[in-house]
């Protein structure tokens, strides 16, 4: 999200971040118009660095044309309610003061917190410019009175596909015969917390091998709550089928990923990021749901039914969908790049101030 935000932008970004290591500047163009500001205290402390981080950001904003929050999943307070709600508050009080700010592409749940709402609403009736990036998001923010709601689509869709940001390929996939079909397969740390996968996922994995594809283990996300890179050593360590699997042992560059989907006949995700990636390279993807926010995504491309609860029996439910898939895989090809381009238009929406 934020390489994309940062290459679809043509003035000076000053990114706020947590930690100096927050981002990458791998997959950015021009690298000289990003200045970080590192803020360790601004969202998650309640104490005095809270307000001293507050005033140095407002001195480092002065004259901004603009104020952005990536909002992704962070603004429901599925995530945490305080973050939510300073998220909020500083999007409102910046509005105030006479810079434009907007909340990018993000879920709404429809189950949030009434403190977290209050703040949205406040932040709407303020003019903030609000940009859920799922119809299924807009829906539940109208029906919470959330005024200033304008429907967008992810930021990801609108990171570059082309050549221009891409680094040399060292995504770490082994070599195989390039007649073989290519499953990607990521296994995501936050679903591992709720509920046992490794048994669904030696089901996926046998039934992608009895349709003849060679299976391809990614992590997309790895921090200390919800580590993929953790999860597929569990997954190897339990399932047969898994250790006969190729896998990439750490992260990579969303460069790298576009470039290792698009070369995919499949990819069977536990991160909405991911399946992003695949839908941008025309790949079919099935994604598991977390936190009522990929439904929307999905009906964005006409394949509601792509989307999976990850409950008791997942496997069993995405093994009968890629028998499916690969029954009509040429439908599915028309379906996924017939919405491709209205699709990235609402993505687009995001870097519009009005």
């Amino acid at each position: 999200m934020f390489e994309s935000f940062v290459n679809n932008v043509s003035q000076q970004v000053i990114a706020v971040v947590k930690s100096p290591d927050a981002y990458s500047t791998d997959d950015i163009a021009d690298k000289n118009k990003v200045a970080f500001l590192v803020l360790p205290h601004l969202i998650y402390s309640k104490f005095f660095g809270h307000y001293r981080d507050i005033w140095a950001m407002g001195r480092s904003i002065r004259g901004a044309e603009s104020f952005s929050v990536m909002g992704a999943d962070i603004m429901d307070g599925g995530y945490g309610v305080h973050s939510s709600m300073v998220e909020w508050n500083l999007a409102r009080t910046i509005q105030e003061a006479g810079i434009p700010a907007r909340i990018l592409g993000f879920s709404w749940n429809g189950q949030a917190n009434p403190e977290v709402i209050r703040q949205a609403q406040k932040a709407g009736r303020a003019g903030v410019r609000i940009l859920p990036r799922d119809p299924d998001s807009l829906e539940r923010l109208v029906k919470d009175n959330i005024e200033g709601v304008v429907q967008a689509a992810d930021l990801v869709f609108a990171f570059p596909t082309d050549s221009s940001t891409a680094r040399p390929d060292n995504s770490g996939e082994p070599g195989g015969n390039e007649d073989e079909k290519l499953a990607v397969v990521n296994v995501s740390g936050l679903i591992g917390r709720k509920i046992e996968q490794d048994s669904e996922y030696e089901h996926i994995l046998q039934t992608l091998d009895a349709l003849g594809y060679r299976c391809l283990l990614l992590p997309h996300v790895s921090h200390s709550k919800a580590d993929d890179i953790a999860a597929i050593s569990k997954l190897r360590r339990k399932s047969p089928m898994a250790r006969r699997a190729d896998v990439v042992e750490a992260l990579i560059s969303p460069s790298e990923v576009l470039s290792l989907v698009r070369r995919a006949d499949m990819v069977v995700t536990g991160r909405m990021h991911l399946s992003i990636l695949a839908l941008s390279a025309g790949t079919p993807v099935i994604v598991l749901a977390t936190q009522g926010k990929v439904s929307g995504l999905m009906k964005l491309f006409g394949i509601p039914d792509h989307c999976v609860e990850p409950t008791l029996g997942f496997g069993k439910r995405i093994s009968k969908l890629l028998r499916e898939i690969e029954k009509d895989r040429s439908s599915i090809f028309d379906t996924t790049a017939s919405n491709l381009q209205a699709v990235r238009a609402l993505s687009q929406v995001n870097f519009r101030h009005r």
